[in-house]
């Protein structure tokens, strides 16, 4: 894949997303940051995820603004 670089300042990029309804920004944020993968989980990533679920049962977890 090839990469581009473009300059923006960061104060446009902030206040473009402020002005985003929640299903926009869900979608950007799916798109940019959600990469689909099929290899199996390391064992590492098995404790990790199992820490998370405790985690979340103990009401330890931050909850996201948007979302389903």
């Amino acid at each position: 894949m090839k990469t581009k670089n473009v300059g923006i300042p960061i104060e446009l990029l902030i206040d473009l997303l402020k002005k985003l309804n929640d299903d926009a920004k869900e979608e950007i944020f799916e798109k940019v940051f959600i990469e689909e993968d099929t290899i199996p989980l390391t064992k590492e990533e098995k404790i990790a995820i199992k820490e998370a679920e405790s985690e979340l049962k103990a009401g330890e977890t931050t909850k996201w603004p948007f979302g389903k």
